[in-house]
């Protein structure tokens, strides 16, 4: 049990109490006044209600769908909700470690850098801090993989179309990193130091304290440093994270915060690309999981960095304004190397070297501001939210071409990353420029029709520009400019008393950068999901459970004719096709289901047709099963928590080009992994936890849509000890 819910659990039990003293005494005062006795005036006595979560998997409410508060039972899409204990009891380290745990949701990887996140079969490009829409990673249009779990109190992942909060993007999912807070009126904090396979050692520092004497101005510092190599040769990676918040309440109802994040990958002898699959007679390769086709001096370094202010007022009538700014800067650096082609079976020659040096940086800056409270009408409670945002986004990348012939690459049998580092022009070609500007307004309305009948409507209207220019697409940019309006409904209504029926409509849009045969742009992709299902709420909210069946299509899907504009290779010419068509369903449960016991379990499906009904994108399992359980001893045994858990995936494929250019499907069979931990409370402020995954050691293939195969993660062991205070 993390340091955190254990004090959730005594503010919660202080809070119980404090209810219960103001009952008795007004339960003794009605008594006094049945009797005609003489009215008892007390003093008034101030109730701080516990926000903590109500169980170590859940949350009360979120906000991630439509900015009003909801409960997980009242909102009317599938969500999951990561919390930080979970977190912890499994050892998420990173985004994609969250994310590869989450219900429907599937990875793959090019290389070792760029990983692509899907949900429902469509990529996840909608990332979102606090709710407020923010870019993915500079490398693969998905969202960031190495984004480090300790800067957030939670993560939250709505799936299917958030057009209402996310604006532009695919009919996936959305993902909602809520930051920490300096919340503690005392000083407290934990420190972290774990070490596992392959060298992977991780610091994590958590530290809060008030900086005046009232408490009323606070900070928090989050450190994280970590260096690991891998079970692939040559392969090392060094991150550094920072996080710092300042809390200020400047009124009783006004709270300000500025904050600052800042987190540094450094990977070396990194990966562009995937091994080779053939050899050069045609038979299908065997490599150890360790084969790699870096070289030694390739590296692909990001920097993020993130500065935000917030402003949060409460009204005395319930309502409260939040405004935010924020500027997220993203910069880049790699020096690449590939090889190509089919070595020969016997000599190991053929491979053909790439090399690449580029430099990318990225800005945004956003703003949001929205009111939300109740207010009443023909005689029942209602809820309103509406506001606006803008943001401004910039992006430039620049190559370095290469200086002269590279070397042969000699036998590949004998490969070690040895290959000399090539030469680059000093001067820079200037590849890629993206300008962008969305502004929004948007607004959702909660409205009670009956007791056990809730509507909620929304709307989003959207100004969105382009201007975008590649140096591999044409001499000319594409200029974009739209207007959409992007809906939300959604009606719960609960038939039993932990029970409710849900059902949704919602709607995403997606500019995209292609030509059709007239010249003219493809419209934006037009994506929207509907959604019915069941959910529940049991034991006091601390366990959830919802069953979701949904139909997610998209139209104006760009799809490659073969024919060129003018003859040009770089601009190709797309036609657009409608009624891409992903139909199936998500089964989750989540929370405390008994004293002690918790437990995550989703099983999701899916069937991706395009418009003809034909399966498409076949590289992506059709079926995921993702599990988790920890329990905590009782009697003597209660300082002992074990766990664990099975994610299983179905089979894919994809068709792959062999040296006689000839497509020969690649598929990977269903696979599972299973996990272990189990931790140990040495002192009420020191912890040993041990987590162990693919526990036995299954060797399969990652496979994205291109044909890059790369190897799952072998079995593995991480050892940690914390310390709170």
């Amino acid at each position: 049990m993390s340091a955190a819910y254990r004090r959730a659990r005594l503010r919660a039990s202080s809070s119980r109490v404090a209810v219960l003293l103001p009952l008795c005494w007004s339960v003794a005062s009605l008594a006094q006044q049945d009797t005609e006795s003489p009215a008892v005036t007390l003093d008034a006595v101030t109730v701080t209600e516990s926000t903590e979560n109500p169980s170590p998997y859940t949350v009360e409410v979120t906000a991630s769908s439509t900015r009003l508060p909801l409960s997980l039972r009242d909102t009317p899409q599938s969500l999951t909700v990561f919390t930080e204990q979970r977190i912890q009891d499994q050892n998420l380290q990173s985004l994609r470690d969250v994310l590869d745990n989450t219900p429907g949701v599937y990875s793959y990887a090019y290389d070792t850098e760029r990983v692509v996140f899907t949900a429902r079969g469509f990529v996840i490009d909608n990332l979102l801090n606090d709710g407020v829409p923010m870019p993915v990673g500079l490398n693969a249009g998905s969202a960031d993989p190495t984004l480090d779990t300790a800067l957030y109190e939670r993560i939250e992942i709505v799936r299917g179309a958030t057009g209402l909060l996310s604006g532009a993007g695919n009919p996936s999912a959305a993902i909602n990193l809520v930051r920490k807070h300096a919340d503690a009126q005392q000083p407290e904090g934990s420190l972290l130091l774990s070490y596992g396979s392959w060298n992977n050692f991780r610091s994590v520092g958590d530290i809060s304290t008030p900086l005046n004497q009232d408490g009323s101005v606070r900070a928090r510092v989050v450190a994280v440093y970590q260096n690991r190599e891998s079970y692939q040769d040559l392969y090392e990676n060094e991150k550094q994270v920072f996080y710092g918040v300042v809390d200020a309440d400047l009124t009783s109802q006004t709270r300000l915060s500025l904050g600052y994040d800042f987190q540094k990958t450094l990977p070396q002898g990194n990966t562009w690309g995937s091994f080779p699959l053939f050899f050069s007679d045609g038979t299908r390769t065997d490599w150890s999981r360790s084969v790699t086709t870096a070289a030694d001096w390739s590296f692909w370094n990001n920097k993020t960095q993130t500065a935000f202010a917030e402003l949060h007022h409460e009204f005395a009538n319930g309502w409260s304004l939040r405004s935010s700014v924020s500027r997220r800067q993203i910069d880049g650096d790699s020096n690449l190397f590939y090889l190509s082609g089919a070595p020969d079976r016997d000599s190991g020659l053929g491979l053909e070297p790439y090399a690449y040096r580029s430099d990318d940086h990225g800005r945004q800056n956003a703003i949001d501001v929205y009111a939300s409270g109740p207010f009443q009408l023909f005689g029942r409670r209602h809820e309103l939210v509406v506001g606006a945002m803008g943001a401004l986004r910039h992006q430039d990348a620049y190559e370095h071409q290469v200086v002269g012939e590279l070397e042969g690459t000699g036998n590949f049998f004998d490969w070690d990353g040895s290959y000399p580092e090539p030469t680059y022009s000093p001067n820079a070609d200037y590849a890629m420029r993206v300008r962008g500007r969305q502004s929004a307004a948007y607004t959702a309305l909660r409205l009670s029709l009956a007791d056990p009948l809730k509507l909620i409507a929304g709307a989003r209207l959207s100004q969105w520009k382009s201007d975008y220019f590649y140096i591999y697409s044409g001499p000319e940019p594409f200029l974009q400019n739209h207007d959409k309006l992007t809906p939300y409904a959604g009606l719960i209504y609960d038939f039993l008393p932990q029970w409710s029926a849900f059902a949704s409509y919602t709607k995403i849009f997606n500019p995209q950068n292609y030509f059709l045969a007239d010249k003219r742009i493809i419209e934006p992709l037009d994506g929207y999901s509907t959604e019915v299902g069941i959910k529940g709420s049991h034991f006091d909210g601390k366990f959830n459970t919802s069953l979701t069946l949904f139909d997610t299509r998209q139209d104006n899907v760009a799809n490659p004719t073969g024919e060129y504009i003018d003859g040009n290779l770089n601009l190709p010419i797309y036609a657009s096709v409608d009624g891409t068509r992903s139909r199936g369903f998500e089964l989750e449960v989540s929370g405390e289901l008994a004293r002690h016991w918790n437990l995550s379990a989703g099983w999701s499906y899916f069937k991706l047709e395009d418009g003809n009904g034909n399966g498409i994108r076949r590289y992506v399992p059709r079926t995921t099963l993702r599990t988790f359980t920890t329990y905590t001893l009782p009697g003597d045994w209660n300082k002992l928590t074990v766990g664990g858990g099975v994610n299983w995936r179905s089979k894919n494929e994809v068709p792959v080009s062999n040296p006689s250019f000839e497509l020969e499907p690649v598929s990977q069979k269903g696979v599972a992994l299973a996990s272990l931990m189990a931790r140990y409370e040495i002192t009420p402020r020191i912890t040993a936890q041990l987590n162990a995954d693919n526990l036995f050691d299954k060797k399969y293939y990652v496979i994205d849509e291109y044909g890059n195969l790369y190897f799952g993660q072998p079995a593995s062991v991480a050892a940690s000890l914390s310390y709170s205070f």
